[in-house]
């Protein structure tokens, strides 16, 4: 990625939990605001010293960058799993050209679709990347994975995914 002065880290509500901000030397970290309120409460006193000393930015990705996201997570499928902090952090990391630290699944599996670098703070990583669908145990058809239930016989919907890349 460059040199270690440019390298930059997005980092999700997961990583602040993980402690990576603590531990990531001369990385510079940002997260967006979405991510912040989350996580806040967590050492709010050392969250601010890192605000305060330039290691960790809190910024807000724009427009495209989220538009981006949001159509990566309809077509993996994901996007009834991703919140809005998960959308925003994805899009930061889209548009800043920054590794996204994260252990939610979810959100490496459309990080992947992006082409955005993970790394995982549990050190297990996706091994592979998904495409979801929704589908009907009872008439067997299958659905975009926003729907709930089926429109043709009224079942709860299951979810089941197609393996697309392996990593």
């Amino acid at each position: 990625m460059g040199s270690k002065e440019e390298e930059k880290l997005a980092l999700d509500a997961s990583a602040f939990y993980a402690g990576i901000v603590f531990l990531s030397g001369a990385t510079r970290c940002v997260t967006t605001s979405a991510v912040f309120d989350e996580i806040k409460h967590v050492k709010a006193a050392a969250l601010d010293a890192l605000v305060h000393a330039g290691n960790l930015q809190v910024l807000d990705p724009g427009r495209k960058s989220i538009d981006a996201v949001s159509a990566a997570a309809k077509k993996t499928g994901d996007v009834a799993k991703l919140s809005a902090a998960d959308v925003s952090i994805l899009a930061l990391a889209l548009e800043r050209k920054a590794m996204l630290a994260s252990d939610d699944y979810a959100v490496a599996n459309v990080a992947a679709t992006l082409g955005v670098r993970v790394v995982a703070s549990s050190g297990k990583g996706i091994r592979e990347t998904r495409r979801y669908i929704a589908y009907c145990s009872a008439c067997g058809r299958a659905f975009s994975p926003e729907k709930q239930e089926c429109p043709l016989c009224g079942n709860r919907l299951k979810r089941r995914y197609k393996k697309v890349t392996t990593t």
